[in-house]
C-alpha cells in the first residue's frame, strides 16, 4: 500500500496549467548548470530585507491607523514583529520549499529538501545576507553561505 505522501504530487502547492491526464510524482529533470548567478544572490537576501521591511512598515501604519503617533518604542517593536514574522515564514518556507521569501522571490532554491537538523543554521545564513546587504552572494552558488549551512546545492528556478 502506498503511504500517503507519495500520492501527493511534487507540486502540490502551486498553481499550474494541468493537461488533464495523470501525473507522475517524480520532480521534474533538474540540468546541472542551474547554478544561480551572483546577482541573484544578491537579490535573494535584498527580497529577504524587502520583506522585512514591508511587514514593519505595516506594524508602523497599524499604531497609525489605530490613531496613535508612533514613538521611538514602536520602530523597535515593529522591527521585532517583522523579524520574528520572517523567521517564522523563512523556517517553513525552507522546510517546504526549499527556500527563503527572499530565494523564493528571487527564483533561487536549494536541489533538495534540507535537513531539518540544518535549518536553524540556514536561517542565520540567509540572515547574514540580510546584514550584510547580500554581499555573501558575491561569492556565488557553489561557496554560498547558505549552501554551506544547507549542505545542499542551489539552484536557478528554471523560467516557465
Amino acid at each position: 500500500m502506498n503511504s500517503p505522501s507519495e500520492d501527493i504530487p511534487h507540486d502540490w502547492d502551486s498553481l499550474t496549467d494541468r493537461d488533464g491526464g495523470f501525473e507522475t510524482n517524480e520532480a521534474p529533470p533538474v540540468p546541472d548548470d542551474t547554478e544561480p548567478p551572483v546577482l541573484t544572490l544578491m537579490a535573494a537576501s535584498w527580497a529577504d530585507l524587502v520583506g522585512m521591511l514591508a511587514v514593519c512598515t505595516g506594524g508602523l501604519l497599524a499604531v497609525l491607523a489605530l490613531g496613535q503617533r508612533p514613538a521611538l518604542a514602536a520602530f523597535g517593536w515593529a522591527a521585532v514583529l517583522a523579524l520574528l514574522w520572517w523567521i517564522c515564514a523563512a523556517a517553513a518556507l525552507v522546510v517546504v520549499r526549499q527556500g527563503t521569501p527572499g530565494m523564493l522571490l528571487a527564483g533561487v532554491r536549494f536541489r533538495e529538501p534540507v535537513p531539518t537538523a540544518r535549518v536553524l543554521r540556514v536561517l542565520a545564513a540567509a540572515l547574514l545576507g540580510v546584514l550584510t546587504l547580500g554581499l555573501p552572494g558575491l561569492l556565488g552558488g557553489h561557496l554560498s553561505p547558505l549552501r554551506a549551512a544547507a549542505a545542499v546545492d542551489l539552484i536557478a528556478d528554471a523560467a516557465d
